[in-house]
């Protein structure tokens, strides 16, 4: 029997991410999605104009029903307001698996213009201290935590101050270093720069973080889960994103 992942986030119209792009990396690696939709991102282009939230008392029916089944590990994606936030904090805390995967913005478009201040403070308040790991680009990690992220020793504080609030692990990654991308991985026993010669449309990659609760639903350890997916975000990507 596959094991179950719970998937949590947005319904991104052009089908490449959020949770079609999700679900498309749990399925590849052989866990059975169970999905629940927080929010709509509507616009033309390259990025979202708009994100247009679910209401919270439809999100906790679709989080009662997915967590009935008993996942063995959890996503959480995007969420489009502090009340979502808290919602899902409460409820995996009570019912959800150890294993949770926190990935609350995307590497596909800026999500700051889109929301209000207060959800990135119930984020770091309710929902990184029950992440097995944060997974943020290095943008992403300096907007949700206030702080500059100018260099690798600015994202490794960064990466410290997620672990300080209670989370496992720090996933930083696209970490700009010379002439190529690297990630920064930080656990309550010692922090590595994880080398993968990565170019500038790596940085783009944006199954990582599923790959990740994917491979944690499967019963890896962390640390290999980490390496392995990377690896699998690549393949993954390419599927969805053909040059």
């Amino acid at each position: 029997m596959r094991p179950k992942l719970l998937i949590v986030g947005h319904v991104d119209a052009h089908g490449r991410h959020g949770l079609a792009a999700d679900l498309r990396a749990a399925e590849r690696l052989g866990a059975e999605p169970l999905p629940v939709v927080t929010a709509y991102s509507l616009g033309k282009g390259s990025g979202p104009e708009v994100l247009r939230p679910v209401w919270a008392g439809t999100i906790a029916r679709q989080l009662s029903a997915a967590l009935d089944q008993e996942p063995e590990a959890a996503l959480i994606g995007i969420l489009g307001r502090a009340r979502h936030a808290r919602l899902v904090a409460q409820q995996v805390r009570n019912r959800g698996p150890s294993a949770l995967v926190l990935a609350p913005m995307s590497s596909a478009f800026d999500i700051a213009p889109l929301v209000n201040t207060r959800l990135f403070a119930a984020i770091r308040r309710c929902l990184i201290p029950e992440a097995r790991a944060v997974v943020l680009t290095a943008a992403n990690a300096a907007t949700l935590m206030g702080a500059s992220g100018e260099s690798l020793d600015d994202l490794r504080g960064i990466g410290q101050k997620i672990l300080g609030l209670g989370a496992g692990a720090a996933w930083i990654r696209a970490v700009p270093n010379e002439s190529r991308q690297i990630d920064i991985f930080i656990d309550q026993a010692g922090s590595g720069l994880l080398d993968y010669q990565a170019t500038n449309e790596d940085a783009e990659m944006h199954t990582s973080a599923a790959s990740l609760a994917t491979l944690l639903a499967l019963g890896t350890k962390l640390r290999p889960a980490v390496n392995r997916a990377h690896r699998q975000a690549y393949s993954i990507d390419r599927e969805l994103h053909p040059a």
